[in-house]
C-alpha cells in the first residue's frame, strides 16, 4: 500500500526547526543589543524598548527598510509568527516611529531599491537561543520557508547577580 500526502502552499512541515529557550528572564534580556548592519535594540528592565535602523522580519526584511523608534517589549509564552510559531519569544512593539531608512541593495540579499512607504508602527518577535556567549535573541528574515537567521549580539556587559 502506498500513502500519498498532498500539501499546498506554505505549511508547517516546510519550516525549519529553530532553537528554543523556555527559561529566559526579563533581567537576562534587558540591555543593549546589536543587529544586522549595525542596527541597535535596547531593552530596558522596565519594559521600554528602542530600536535604531532595525529591518523587518520575514518578507518585510526583503523590502530593505529600517526603523528607528520607541515602544515596549515583553516575553511572550508563545510567539505568533509563522516561523517562531508557539515558542517563547521576545515581542518588541514600536509604536513611536521616529525615523525610517531605505537600505541599499547588497549582493547577498534581494532587497529592493524602491522607496518603502512610511511605517507608523511595527512588532518583531525574536526567538531565543543559548550559545557559548549566553542568551542570544534572533529573528528571521526573508522567505519563511528558507529564512536567514539573524542573531542580536549583546553590546553591553550585563551585571551578574551574586549566587
Amino acid at each position: 500500500m502506498v500513502l500519498v500526502v498532498l500539501t499546498s502552499g506554505c505549511g508547517a512541515l516546510f519550516y525549519p526547526t529553530l532553537p528554543t529557550v523556555r527559561d529566559a528572564s526579563t533581567s537576562e534580556l534587558a540591555g543593549d543589543w546589536t543587529g544586522p548592519d549595525g542596527a541597535k535594540v535596547i531593552l530596558e528592565g522596565d519594559g521600554r524598548a528602542e530600536v535604531r535602523n532595525l529591518g523587518g522580519e520575514d518578507w518585510d526584511f526583503d523590502e530593505g527598510w529600517g526603523l528607528t523608534g520607541t515602544g515596549t517589549w515583553q516575553l511572550v509564552k508563545g510567539g505568533s509568527g509563522q516561523t517562531i510559531g508557539g515558542a517563547p519569544a521576545v515581542q518588541v512593539s514600536i509604536t513611536n516611529v521616529t525615523g525610517q531608512i531605505q537600505r541599499p541593495p547588497r549582493d547577498i540579499d534581494e532587497w529592493t531599491t524602491e522607496p518603502f512607504a512610511p511605517i507608523a508602527q511595527y512588532t518583531w518577535e525574536f526567538g531565543m537561543e543559548r550559545t557559548n556567549e549566553g542568551l542570544q535573541p534572533y529573528y528571521l528574515a526573508g522567505d519563511p520557508d528558507a529564512p536567514n537567521l539573524y542573531h542580536l549580539e549583546r553590546s553591553d556587559r550585563p551585571t551578574l547577580a551574586p549566587r
